[in-house]
């Protein structure tokens, strides 16, 4: 049974969970663009290290989101001392330019990724430590 806000399904018998993706949004509806965090854990290429699937993360976002600036990777280091990739930019949007991390971690042959994207008009260094302090709480179960 897979419960997620305000609905369940029960998949047929043999299906196992390939994917799963939660989107968080802070503020009210409607309130404008705010901060928000996409989280999505998926099998991982069969083979691939995880060196490999960030330089591709960054050649696939260079590509595909217009007018992206200041690409950089850095690491992570999460509660649980495993380490990770942080991929920031900012992006240009009708509401404004926007900031944007892409976090991501492997366990095992699964790949977590998290993207918090705020408007650059609200980023401060305080909130921008209490997000990635949320991120750094990720771990692997």
């Amino acid at each position: 049974m897979i419960n997620l806000e305000g609905f369940s399904f029960e998949p047929p018998a043999g299906f196992r969970t390939e994917e799963v993706t939660y989107g968080l949004r802070f503020g009210l509806p409607g309130s404008g663009p705010g901060p928000s965090f996409m989280l999505q854990s998926k099998l991982a290429r069969q083979g691939a290290k995880f060196e490999e699937l960030v330089q591709e993360t960054m050649v696939e976002l260079a590509q595909t989101i217009g007018q992206l600036k200041g690409l950089t990777n850095s690491e992570i280091t999460f509660v649980d001392g495993a380490k990770g990739a942080v991929l920031a930019y900012d992006f240009p949007t009708h509401a404004g330019e926007m900031r944007q991390y892409f976090v991501m971690r492997m366990e095992k042959a699964r790949l977590c990724n998290i993207t918090l994207t705020i408007p650059k008009a609200s980023l401060t260094d305080a909130n921008a430590a209490t997000f990635m302090k949320a991120i750094a709480a990720l771990k692997a179960i």
